[in-house]
């Protein structure tokens, strides 16, 4: 029994003595460290960051102007805080599950990216106010717009667009100015054939947007 709880010591022994020297490194280094960071002492910054909106409900838009810029006081360690740049900070508002309607969201503190270390002391405005509303989605016709002179376009005999029609997703506001759908400009290469082009199809500014491929194919036949 002796035997065997002096070979457990012996065996203790070598182990703590095994590489002494960098575990003793290792742990001076640590302490450093420690005694850095936690003597290190605390600084403020304030900055203006962008508000992002993410996670919109699929099929919904925004329809009021929301704050942009959100003012943001931070504090942490000088060499943390320091050389922060505005780039480095935002204030994101999750809309995940939010329904048609006006709504106001808070910030806090889980509302701010910032670097670890960070700590947010104050946010100005600490809420904002979304307005989302539901789209719809409906088929408009699509107009070939075609350049040219007028001696061009006396000669054109029949302008056909494939598809004639596109799906437009859009508040129901918008459909009430947005009627149809013009294509960018076609510039036949001379009046005489047939010339025949891809092009896209442009939208207003807005919340309008076309449901998948926005390309058309135009097709311009002139008299002979």
């Amino acid at each position: 029994m002796r035997a065997r709880v002096s070979g457990v010591l012996d065996f203790a022994r070598d182990a703590v003595g095994r590489n002494l020297g960098l575990k003793v490194l290792a742990l001076v280094i640590s302490i450093v460290l420690w005694w850095f960071v936690a003597g290190e002492s605390d600084v403020q910054v304030g900055f203006s960051v962008p508000i992002e909106l993410r996670n919109v409900p699929p099929g919904m838009a925004v329809t009021n102007k929301v704050e942009r810029l959100v003012d943001v006081r931070l504090a942490g360690p000088s060499t943390l805080v320091g050389g922060l740049t505005q780039n480095e900070v935002s204030a994101v508002v999750d809309l995940s599950g939010a329904r048609s309607g006006r709504a106001v969201y808070p910030l806090s503190e889980q509302s701010i990216k910032a670097p670890v270390g960070c700590r947010v002391l104050r946010i100005y405005p600490d809420s904002v106010e979304v307005a989302l509303e539901k789209l719809e989605t409906r088929s408009l016709p699509v107009t070939a717009r075609i350049a040219g002179d007028a001696r061009l376009r006396s000669r054109i005999a029949k302008i056909t667009v494939d598809p004639p029609t596109l799906q437009v997703e859009a508040l129901p506001d918008d459909f009430v100015r947005l009627k149809s759908l013009m294509t960018e400009e076609v510039s036949p290469e001379s009046p005489e054939g047939v010339f025949s082009t891809r092009v896209r199809v442009d939208l207003p500014e807005g919340h309008a947007k076309i449901v998948g491929n926005s390309n058309v194919r135009v097709t311009v036949q002139f008299r002979p």
